[in-house]
């Protein structure tokens, strides 16, 4: 039962796993929400776009009082619009949180402003029922990040997110240590906090560490330069655009998501680009390669990404030539290591030179190493620990951390995502689970529950449709006609001749296809995928699974 005497703290997802963070605070029948988020699918999730939280638990918790927003990532906002589509809720955030939010209201159809409201400055506490918030900036690789400072009538909780403390910031909005004292005086009850690089040693560098490096490979480059980065780490593009115009270089930004979040950012001021500096990617194309550099989406080797569709010639408005250099300035993350080697062999194949953190420190990680977790721990003296954000390991690193800066065992508490925490004055403890789980969306935007899942990986909602195509090993020719069998995916009377004309359609995207593609299985599976669903849709208004199947002979 709801209880004045504890807060409640009940992690509904991001705890024993990257991503879906979403935080639960709830004193009697008063709740609040921090972060909102989601994780993208595994191989094994056919049919599925993302993957969010399961929301049931916010159906009967109580009243909640406001959505809190610590920064603008999608594994803590991307949840957002379907809690919306559910409840009238106000959502908190930073500008340039709250912009990014806004476009994905939109493409749900939840054109929402009224629910969107600007977090206050910091020192300016959000009253939230029995919850009083106030937001501390931090660094992390994207602008406008908060650390939360929670007041309840039982004492204070500081929730980090993702955070750094790179002591000088490019835009100079890092965590104010005098602040961060000043709370551990006045007494802080737990602390939530980060554990994404619990493991690492050290301090994490700060942004600006990045900039001798890159500022030498683009002086030293004789031909056209391609970054690639996060689309969100506004700091690396402003980066990388005062690079190029020190050394002479325009600037073309490549790829939906890189030119949105930059544009949302230029709009609040936290991008900036000289007048005439930046151009359109065909207008950068036409220069001397010397005077060109591009920014570029795809730092994950997605399939159809801008870099990926440019490092096998398939871009229409960018292409890399022999002598070009990329700078691969992002981390790989885990489970993309494949997709990323390819994307580079396929770079490597055209002449260019590909540069990753390897070979050059131009990344830098947006979260806290050993040392600054320890660091924080000792300026807040907390009088208990939760760790959160990360797996396991994660986790239960960061709880020895909390032994190594003073915290008895007994105050470092290690949950999962579903486990309900009650916090009092003097004592945390796991005391319940509430039921937590994924809910799977698909590309129309549904929900998808796991039977169905289960079904899809079968027959794939609309059906399955398996086409097979032989290729040829060495030289990437195409052996014969495509063959298609669908299972569950049943045209109607008008369609009768509708798998012939798939087989057509390919048969056209292999003709269409580069040699380099029809060797890459990868390439050439997301080729046919994407004609095939994009005919199918069209033709019987269905959406059946597409899996390309490529034999080798």
């Amino acid at each position: 039962m709801p209880s004045d005497s504890h807060i409640e703290i009940v992690p509904l997802g991001g705890l024993g796993e990257f991503g879906m963070n979403l935080m639960l605070y709830r004193q009697g029948d008063d709740c609040i929400v921090v972060d909102c988020g989601m994780m993208f699918p595994g191989a094994d999730h056919l049919g599925v776009d993302v993957v969010i939280p399961s929301l049931a638990h916010l159906d009967d918790c109580g009243t909640i009082h406001g959505v809190i927003l610590t920064h603008g990532h999608e594994d803590h906002t991307g949840a957002l619009p379907y809690l919306l589509a559910k409840r009238d809720l106000p959502v908190h955030g930073t500008p340039f949180t709250l912009g990014l939010v806004q476009g994905r209201l939109e493409e749900h159809g939840l054109g929402r402003p009224g629910a969107l409201r600007t977090f206050p400055a910091p020192g300016s506490p959000l009253r939230l029922g029995p919850f009083e918030i106030e937001g501390i900036p931090v660094a992390h690789s994207i602008p406008q990040a908060l650390l939360l400072v929670i007041r309840t009538s039982l004492g204070t909780i500081v929730h980090t997110a993702d955070f750094k403390l790179d002591p000088d910031p490019t835009d100079g909005a890092g965590i104010d240590l005098s602040a961060l004292e000043r709370l551990g005086e006045e007494g802080v009850l737990a602390l939530l906090s980060d554990s994404t690089n619990a493991g690492e040693p050290g301090f994490t560098a700060g942004e600006r560490s990045v900039v001798p490096a890159l500022d030498s490979l683009v002086a030293d480059a004789r031909r056209r330069v391609f970054v690639t980065c996060f689309a969100s780490n506004v700091h690396r593009v402003q980066t990388v655009s005062d690079v190029a115009a020190r050394h002479g270089r325009r600037v073309a930004l490549v790829g939906s998501s890189m030119i949105g979040h930059s544009e949302v950012a230029a709009r609040l001021g936290l991008l900036r680009f000289p007048a005439g500096h930046r151009i359109e990617p065909e207008a950068a194309m036409d220069l001397p390669p010397e005077k060109a550099l591009f920014l570029v989406t795809g730092s994950q080797g997605e399939p159809m990404s801008a870099l990926a569709r440019i490092a096998v010639d398939e871009h229409r408005e960018a292409r890399v030539e022999e002598g070009d250099v990329v700078l691969h300035s992002a981390r790989t993350i885990p489970g993309n290591e494949k997709s990323v080697g390819r994307m580079i062999n396929h770079l490597f194949r055209r002449g260019a030179e590909v540069i990753t953190r390897t070979e050059a420190p131009i990344h830098v990680s947006g979260h806290p190493a050993r040392e600054e977790l320890k660091l924080l721990l000792r300026t807040l003296r907390p009088r208990f620990l939760l760790p959160i954000h990360g797996e396991y390991r994660q986790l239960l690193t960061h709880a020895r951390l909390g032994s190594e800066a003073g915290l008895e065992a007994g105050a470092v508490v290690v949950a999962a995502s579903g486990d309900v925490v009650a916090l009092g004055g003097s004592s945390c403890e796991i005391v319940d689970r509430v039921p937590v789980g994924q809910v799977f969306i698909d590309e129309t935007l549904e929900e998808v529950d796991l039977d169905v899942l289960r079904d899809r990986r079968r027959i794939a909602g609309d059906g399955i449709v398996v086409t097979v195509v032989a290729v040829d090993r060495e030289s990437g020719a195409v052996n014969g006609t495509p063959e298609i069998v669908s299972r569950g995916f049943v045209p109607g009377d008008d369609d009768a001749g509708v798998l012939d004309d798939a087989r057509a359609v390919v048969a056209s995207a292999l003709s269409d296809a580069t040699p380099e593609e029809r060797a890459d299985e990868g390439l050439l599976k997301a080729r046919i995928q994407t004609e095939l669903r994009r005919f199918l849709r069209r033709r019987t208004q269905r959406r059946p699974l597409i899996v390309p199947v490529v034999v080798e002979l």
